[in-house]
């Protein structure tokens, strides 16, 4: 494949293809978290979708253990549902959501996250609540 033919080089795509490289999909801010032990809560849930409440602190602490799992870091769930606080505050949110990222109903963007930090958002995770939200690929529309 490497040998030229027609006395040109096989040149596909050219300048056109190195300016459409593949680009990080993550952005390291400088913010981090100064410790190792996190704490991650749930605050509200899917309202148009058949997974439990309990279904979703399973999905997320095994998401969790994953990352744990790969870096040297530790999570506990806060007990209780909406009141508490912690490092990782998870949310199911739909359109203006008080964080100035809206979103934009089914089908468009499903998630955001913000970086730890010192912010009123620092470490939250919202997703769209205006997603069909399921667990196990049943029922998908």
């Amino acid at each position: 494949m490497s040998t030229p033919r027609c006395s040109l080089p096989d040149i596909v795509g050219g300048e056109e293809m190195r300016r459409r490289r593949r680009r990080k999909r993550y952005a390291l801010s400088g913010l981090k978290w100064h410790k190792t032990d996190l704490t991650w809560s749930v605050h509200s849930y899917p309202s148009r979708s058949s997974v439990s409440p309990d279904q979703v602190k399973g999905l997320l602490a095994h998401a969790l253990k994953a990352w744990s799992d790969a870096a040297p870091l530790n999570f506990r769930q806060l007990p209780g549902d909406g009141e508490a606080g912690g490092d990782i505050r998870v949310s199911f949110a739909s359109l203006l959501h008080n964080d100035g990222y809206p979103f934009d109903g089914p089908g468009g963007t499903l998630a955001h996250a913000f970086f730890p930090g010192i912010d009123e958002v620092s470490g939250d995770t919202h997703f769209d609540d205006h997603e069909t939200w399921s667990y196990g690929g049943t029922n998908l529309q």
